[in-house]
């Protein structure tokens, strides 16, 4: 099996972030609990959902990839992050926001003729796939614990089509690839902005609202791989797929992210 090797690895990564220094952004992430502040000794958990539709014909599913040949479809992502390890938050303002997301219902599209049909496809063993935000725009993506704004797990997430049909693979990450190397720029792989959810008024939300953070994300030019099964020529299939590894893999799909018991918005 063949393995695309990464030209910039997670080393580089670290070490381009320590080169430059952390960009002045006006741009900040804001997160507010009442009467207890986000902290390190009382962070603030978050959960989040896949939003909208990304396909008129199937308004039902929230989330889409694209590796090579494979389209996949996703019904639901649900995020969470209830310690500082998995992203719970400890900051007022931040240029990072970090979560960890599952994809669910997900389905492998198959073109028969005119007639499309799906194939049940299942993400990450049940795991969940880390995504590290930057304020201004690029995504750092990947498996296991993010313990500072430039560290990802070094895990690769998988979806599985079917039974033996393929295998997907894809390392961690940074979308795009160049911010790896220009840090300070102006990237748009996430869109962020605030959405104002009616509540019960209270103490936590005297104004009768909430806010709560809506991320789109689009990212292209992701790297993957066919790892195992037909599209390999695997399972009696003597034929692999005329191509089983690339950097043009896709994704796009909307996230509402919110504090519990609190606030969580982006400010320009």
């Amino acid at each position: 099996m063949r393995h695309l090797r990464m030209t910039i690895g997670f080393a580089a990564v670290v070490c381009a972030c320590a080169v430059f220094s952390a960009p002045a952004f006006a741009k900040e992430f804001t997160a507010s609990r009442a009467p207890n502040p986000c902290s390190e000794a009382e962070p603030c958990k978050t959960k989040g959902k896949g939003i909208g539709s990304i396909d008129e014909a199937r308004p039902e599913y929230t989330q889409q990839f694209k590796f090579g040949s494979f389209t996949i479809e996703c019904k639901t992502a649900a995020s969470k992050a209830t310690v500082p390890a998995e992203g719970a938050i400890t900051w007022a303002t931040s240029s990072t926001f970090a979560t960890e997301v599952k994809f669910g219902g997900c389905k492998t599209l198959a073109k028969f003729g005119s007639f499309t049909g799906a194939i049940g496809t299942k993400f990450n063993g049940g795991a969940p796939v880390k995504f590290v935000y930057h304020i201004n725009g690029f995504v750092e993506e990947g498996s296991g614990e993010t313990e500072t704004e430039v560290e990802v797990g070094g895990a690769a997430s998988s979806f599985k089509i079917g039974q033996k049909i393929c295998t997907i693979s894809w390392p961690a990450q940074t979308v795009p690839i160049g911010a790896i190397k220009n840090p300070e720029g102006e990237f748009t792989a996430a869109v962020y902005s605030n959405n104002s959810v009616p509540v019960k008024i209270s103490n936590k939300f005297p104004s009768g609202l909430k806010e709560t953070l809506v991320i789109a994300n689009v990212f292209k030019a992701m790297t993957w791989e066919y790892e195992e099964g037909q599209c390999v020529g695997e399972g009696g299939f003597e034929e692999e797929a005329p191509k089983t590894e690339a950097r043009n893999g896709t994704f796009k799909g909307t996230f509402e992210e919110e504090v519990l018991g609190g606030n969580l918005g982006f400010k320009e």
